[in-house]
């Protein structure tokens, strides 16, 4: 069985610049440009998420504070402090190519 990869930010790199005619550094920066604008659109008051239709939608949630089992000594509890975390819900178009693949 061959070993599976990961589709890495270089592999949409040479992607965008080969289906886009663009050069490697122009694809580059176009990249960063869509993931610097997701990640603001996460942490940016104005706005309450980010969806990309036919993707998905990403919001921040707020995680409130817990009880946990420490790891390291199933028998000790420990209190998970309260977090903001990144939530993706996939769209159904996605979650149709992912089905029919």
């Amino acid at each position: 069985m061959a070993e599976k990869k990961l589709l890495t930010k270089d592999n949409l790199v040479s992607e965008l610049a080969e289906h886009g005619r663009m050069s490697k550094i122009d694809a580059q920066k176009a990249i960063d440009i869509v993931f610097t604008t997701i990640a603001k659109g996460l942490v940016d008051g104005t706005y309450d998420g980010v969806r990309i239709a036919g993707f998905g939608t990403f919001e921040v949630v707020e995680r409130k504070e817990r009880v946990g089992v420490n790891p390291a000594n199933a028998n000790t509890k420990i209190t998970i402090p309260a977090s903001r975390a990144v939530k993706f819900k996939a769209s159904n178009t996605l979650k149709e190519i992912v089905k029919n693949s």
